[in-house]
């Protein structure tokens, strides 16, 4: 703390006041350590603060300038203060548990009793003021992201005030960008995305960002169940791998679970079809998430289910070259986790391992290229073996690098040496 401490003299120095606010010092009462802190300054000038500490960029999109930056090793993006004192800026806060500040001289201010929410595991709106929720109506969706990450309960004024909000003002829930809640949702999805839908669905928010989801609450199974139950099974196994296992934290992991049953009618995923996949486009896009993450989605979504029969190495190293290594090795964990939450993993366990075995032998073969050569994907460049060969550049070169490629992943070429003599033999 005393690193972040001198950060706020140091922009005293320049002679506006500074403060520690909002995410920062949250996830400093939590025992967090946060990557970047968040500050206030009483200045309406953030340009001449950037220049009298000698570093930072503004950044003037959006309703409030950042002011962001590195000070004494230390990441920072900075605002102006809102109101005329820190309490009238705090105030401005949805979330008691953001409404807290530290100043230079490590005193705290929380005048609504952020801390002690912190302890109780409480979320309430600042003050208790539902006006925070008429300003912006998707603070809604960032309370119940907060309440299932840190597996906080919702204070019962700050519930009553929101349902009612949402019984009388749906209108507003409508008019909400749809890129704002892909952002809510992407991170209300991260960590715990099951508890983060069952919020959702118990507050009634999931026809306004994504009805498909809300309709297979109505479509069953003709097993006793619906296909909502389905999604919620995944994401919960999702969600406690996250945790225990590990599994790496791949937006598009978590997106399949949430989108795998849209669209169908059936568990096996047999009617799956381009339609279904647009439907997935479309919401996606709107969301704002990146293309590539679209497509692994997609692609997890329709090829998972062939994990459940043997894989060659071949096999997998020609999916590692055609796509990535992580989007093969989340695909085959989504396989592990449907089969968790479908009550079959034990009948696919052993095929499950053998083709997990050999998917770690093809990365293995790959990640010893990068230790030999000190980082690079491939043990020679096209230059390389352009001069090896005295040949010219064009697309045999192309073809030999990617056949190279192939011969290291499926064990054949292990060393500089051996890629020279492989590629000499393609050309004899």
């Amino acid at each position: 703390m005393h690193n972040y401490l001198d950060v706020l003299k140091k922009i005293e120095e320049t002679g506006a006041k500074a403060w520690l606010v909002g995410d920062t010092v949250r996830m400093m009462q939590m025992g967090i350590q946060p990557e970047t802190i968040t500050l206030a300054i009483d200045s309406d000038d953030m340009y001449a603060v950037s220049q009298a500490i000698g570093t930072g960029t503004v950044d003037a999109r959006g309703p409030f300038p950042a002011l962001r930056g590195e000070l004494l090793g230390t990441s920072f993006r900075a605002f102006g203060l809102r109101g005329a004192t820190i309490e009238d800026d705090l105030a401005c806060r949805d979330l008691s548990i953001e409404a807290i500040a530290i100043r230079s001289d490590g005193g705290i201010v929380d005048p609504f009793n952020g801390r002690l929410d912190i302890r109780n595991k409480v979320i309430r709106l600042t003050g208790d003021n539902v006006e925070l929720i008429e300003a912006d109506p998707l603070r809604i969706l960032r309370m119940l992201r907060f309440a299932a990450e840190f597996e906080m309960d919702i204070f019962w004024k700050t519930e009553t005030d929101v349902r009612k909000f949402l019984e009388l003002h749906a209108d507003r829930m409508k008019d909400i960008p749809t890129e704002r809640w892909g952002r809510e949702i992407l991170k209300g999805i991260r960590r715990r995305p099951c508890r983060f839908i069952e919020l959702c669905d118990d507050y009634d928010l999931l026809p306004f960002f994504l009805k498909e989801l809300e309709d297979s609450n109505r479509t069953p199974d003709g097993k006793g169940r619906t296909f909502y139950d389905h999604v919620l099974d995944i994401l919960r196994v999702i969600e406690e791998g996250l945790d225990v296992n590990k599994i790496i934290q791949n937006d598009a992991f978590v997106l399949a679970g949430l989108f795998g049953h849209i669209g169908t009618k059936r568990l096996d995923l047999s009617d799956r079809d381009k339609y279904t996949d647009r439907i997935i486009t479309e919401y996606l896009t709107r969301w704002n998430i990146p293309s590539e993450t679209i497509e692994n989605v997609i692609a997890i979504i329709n090829n998972y289910q062939r994990f459940y029969s043997p894989v060659t190495e071949d096999v997998f190293c020609r999916e590692v070259l055609n796509y990535s290594r992580d989007a093969v090795v989340v695909a085959l964990q989504f396989a592990r986790c449907a089969a968790i939450s479908e009550g079959f993993f034990e009948e696919y366990r052993e095929v499950l391992d053998n083709n997990r075995w050999n998917l770690k032998q093809v990365l293995r073969r790959f990640n010893t290229v990068e230790l030999q050569t000190q980082g690079s994907s491939r043990y020679m460049t096209g230059r390389e073996v352009m001069s090896l060969l005295q040949m010219k550049p064009g697309k045999r070169i192309g073809e030999l690098l990617d056949g190279l490629d192939f011969a290291v992943g499926t064990g054949k070429v292990g060393s500089r040496s051996a890629a020279e003599a492989w590629l000499k033999s393609q050309v004899a």
